[in-house]
C-alpha cells in the first residue's frame, strides 16, 4: 500500500511540474507575441463589431488605431473619480501622465484661452485618432476664431458619469487651473449606470466595485482559477483557431442581469429621479461658473435612436440592436425627452439629437459613437453655440 501512495504522489508531483513548465512557456509565448505582433495580427479575433464598420475600410490609420485602443485601455486608480487611463503613447492615441487624452495643437501656456471638456467615451474619442476627436476639432475651430494661444483639454474618460466630470473640474479649480469655458457632454452613461444600479447619480458597475471593496466577491472555483492561467488562454486560443471554421454558440450566462426593471422600479418615476439628478449637477456647475468666472455649456449627445438622420443599412442594424433592450430604451427615451423639454428653462443646456439629420452617409459606428466625420459635425455645432453665446450672460 505504501508503494501505491508513493507512486500516486510521484505522479501528482510530475503532473504539477509539467503544468508549471507549460504555464511558464505559455506566459513566454504571450509576451513574445505582444512584442512581435503587428496591428493586423492583433485585430484577428479580438475586435468589436464597430471595428468592422465599412467606414474604417478606407482609413489607413484604422487598424493601428483599434490595436492601440485595446492597448490603451489599461486603467489606474485616480483619486475621487475611481479610474483613468494609464499613460500611453501611440501613433493614433496619446494619453498623458494624468490620464488625459492629448489634444493636438493645444497650447496651454499661461495666457491661453482654456476650454475644459468633460464626458465619457464618445467625447474621449472611441473610434477616432487624436486628431479626429470632438475636443481636437474644437481646438482647430477655436484657434481659427480667436487670436492668441488656445488650450482645449479632453478630461473625458470611458464609462464616466456627469458627477465624475464635475469632480474632475473641482480638482482643476482647487489647483488654480481655472478655464474660460467648460463643456459637459453627458447623458447616456448616466442613464446606463442608473439602469444597472436602480439609483440615479451612481457610477457605472457600482455593485461590482462595492463588492470588491467590501470583500464580498464570490470565491473562485478551481475551474475559474484555471481559466485565469496563461496555459488555459493558450489552449483556448489554439482551439479557437482549430474550430474557427465551425464556430459553436456561446453558452448562456448563468448570471441574470439585475436592472431597475428587475428591481420593480417604475420607469416614469425613475426617469424623473435621473433628470432631477442631472439638473442638480447643472446647478452646481452654474454656481461654480458664477464664482470662478467661466462660461459653461451642457450638451446632450446624439444617439442613433434619436433624431431623424437617414440611416444606412449598417446604421439601421445598429439602431435595431440599441432598441433590443426594451427596458433600457424606454428609460433612455423618457430621460432624453424630459431633458430636452427642460432646456427651455436651463439656458445653457442644448440637445444634439438632430445634429446629424442632414447627413445620409454613415456616421454611427455603434449606438453612441460616431466616426471622426461625425465628431467634426458635432464640434462645429458646439462652436456655433459657443460663438452665439460668447457675449451673453451666464
Amino acid at each position: 500500500m505504501g508503494s501505491f501512495y508513493r507512486a500516486v504522489a510521484i505522479l501528482m508531483l510530475n503532473t504539477l511540474l509539467v503544468f508549471a513548465c507549460f504555464e511558464l512557456v505559455a506566459r513566454g509565448v504571450f509576451k513574445i507575441a505582444r512584442v512581435l505582433a503587428t496591428p493586423t495580427a492583433q485585430l484577428v479575433g479580438e475586435g468589436s463589431p464597430r471595428e468592422t464598420v465599412s467606414y474604417y475600410a478606407s482609413q489607413g490609420w484604422a487598424k493601428q488605431h483599434w490595436y492601440e485602443f485595446r492597448l490603451s485601455r489599461k486603467q489606474r486608480y485616480y483619486p475621487y473619480v475611481g479610474w483613468r487611463r494609464a499613460p500611453f503613447k501611440g501613433q493614433t492615441i496619446e494619453v498623458d501622465q494624468y490620464g488625459v487624452r492629448v489634444t493636438p495643437g493645444a497650447d496651454c501656456s499661461a495666457q491661453a484661452f482654456k476650454v475644459f471638456t468633460f464626458g465619457a467615451s464618445a467625447l474621449w474619442g472611441t473610434g477616432a485618432p487624436n486628431w479626429g476627436t470632438i475636443p481636437a476639432y474644437l481646438q482647430q475651430g477655436l484657434a481659427k476664431l480667436r487670436p492668441g494661444p488656445v488650450c482645449v483639454m479632453n478630461f473625458a474618460e470611458s464609462a464616466y458619469v456627469l458627477m465624475q466630470g464635475i469632480i474632475m473640474l473641482l480638482m482643476q479649480l482647487r489647483s488654480g487651473n481655472v478655464p474660460d469655458v467648460v463643456l459637459f457632454y453627458y447623458m447616456d452613461g448616466d442613464i446606463y449606470a442608473a439602469y444597472q444600479s436602480g439609483r440615479a447619480g451612481m457610477p457605472e458597475n457600482l455593485e461590482q466595485m462595492a463588492a470588491r471593496f467590501e470583500g464580498r466577491l464570490e470565491p473562485l472555483t478551481v475551474a475559474d482559477q484555471l481559466r485565469r492561467t496563461s496555459a488555459y488562454a493558450l489552449i483556448d486560443a489554439l482551439m479557437g483557431k482549430l474550430t474557427i471554421a465551425n464556430p459553436q454558440p456561446h453558452e448562456p450566462s448563468p448570471h441574470k442581469l439585475i436592472t431597475y426593471e428587475s428591481m420593480g422600479i417604475d420607469a416614469a418615476e425613475f426617469s424623473a429621479w435621473i433628470v432631477q439628478d442631472y439638473l442638480a449637477n447643472y446647478k452646481i456647475v452654474s454656481a461654480l461658473a458664477h464664482q470662478y468666472g467661466f462660461k459653461y455649456f451642457f450638451f446632450l449627445p446624439p444617439f442613433v435612436s434619436r433624431g431623424n438622420k437617414p440611416l444606412t443599412p449598417e446604421e439601421q442594424e445598429i439602431k435595431h440592436k440599441a432598441e433590443s433592450d426594451a427596458a433600457l430604451a424606454k428609460l433612455f427615451t423618457a430621460v432624453y425627452q424630459t431633458l430636452e423639454g427642460a432646456s427651455a428653462h436651463y439656458p445653457n443646456l442644448y440637445s444634439m439629437a438632430h445634429v446629424l439629420d442632414r447627413y445620409d452617409s454613415l456616421m454611427w459606428i455603434d449606438e453612441g459613437h460616431v466616426t471622426p466625420i461625425g465628431n467634426h459635425v458635432i464640434a462645429e455645432s458646439m462652436l456655433d453655440v459657443i460663438q452665439a453665446r460668447s457675449c451673453g450672460a451666464q
